[in-house]
């Protein structure tokens, strides 16, 4: 028995923007609308309309490289989160996220102290892999944003990309980004019916909360196992198949769920 992982989820956030964008990629005619009265068509530049095409696909293989951004920001934050276990155990299970700030890391929680976020904050920082691999999702964000906008014919100023810098810091939670593919993870075990074993039989079922630094460590633990098609599948009658789920979970695109407007708004307001 076998599943596949299907990276078609990825297009889900985005369906209604490709949907705005079908004018463009599509010119239809209905004859069937054709009345006696006079009308008048007016011809394409196909080289006019090329362009915008590839525009739009540059704009979503931008898009779509976040997820490998996303992939690089987790396997360097493992041994940092390693470590945290290991020097402060205390904070192992402690509820937390970061966000790119200013080409730097900033740690946001709710429970956490100052003095714990502080701490925390600068293990993140002295990671130099994790930094740098914030940084190159942060200006993939950047650039997907900006390719969208010029290929609506209405390109980005320089005061309309600052702020679209600062949104995509503002809403990028990269905590959050792997507990919501943890909870695909748990989705796509689920869908079999039997349970989901890696090589040396612990379940894997995606059932931590990756917000942790002990639930991430996990989550990656799984993911890891579930990419190499390490596992063992269990179904309901005993019957026991090898490679039983195999995929990428980080292969699909993460943008920050946000995208210029067709209009004359970029639908973003940043206040200094």
């Amino acid at each position: 028995m076998s599943f596949i992982i299907s990276s078609a989820v990825s297009l889900t956030v985005h369906n209604t923007d490709l949907n705005q964008r079908s004018t463009v990629l599509n010119q239809v005619v209905d004859a069937t609308a054709a009345t006696a009265s006079p009308i008048t068509v007016t011809a394409v530049d196909p080289q006019t309309t090329g362009k915008r095409v590839t525009q739009y696909l540059t704009a979503m293989e931008t898009n779509f490289r976040t997820g490998q951004d996303a992939k690089d920001v987790a396997n360097a934050l493992v041994s940092t989160m390693q470590t945290l276990t290991e020097q402060r155990p205390d904070l192992a299970n402690a509820q937390f996220d970061f966000q790119s700030d200013n080409g730097s890391i900033k740690v946001t929680s709710n429970t956490l102290s100052d003095s714990d976020k502080t701490w925390l904050q600068n293990l993140l920082n002295s990671n130099g892999s994790l930094v740098q691999a914030v940084h190159a999702f942060h200006s993939d964000a950047v650039s997907g944003y900006a390719q969208w906008a010029e290929a609506d014919g209405a390109p980005l100023t320089d005061a309309q990309s600052q702020a679209i810098s600062k949104t995509v810091d503002r809403k990028t939670n990269f905590m959050d980004i792997f507990q919501q593919l943890n909870t695909q993870g748990a989705q796509w075990v689920s869908e079999g019916g039997g349970t989901l074993e890696g090589s040396n039989g612990s379940k894997i079922d995606f059932s931590q909360n990756a917000k942790t630094a002990a639930g991430f460590l996990s989550f990656m633990q799984s993911a890891q196992i579930v990419e190499n098609g390490a596992d063992r599948y269990v179904e309901s009658n005993g019957t026991v198949s090898y490679g039983g789920i195999k995929g990428d979970l980080f292969d699909q695109s993460l943008m920050p769920d946000f995208f210029p407007t067709p209009s004359t708004s970029i639908g973003v307001h940043e206040t200094a």
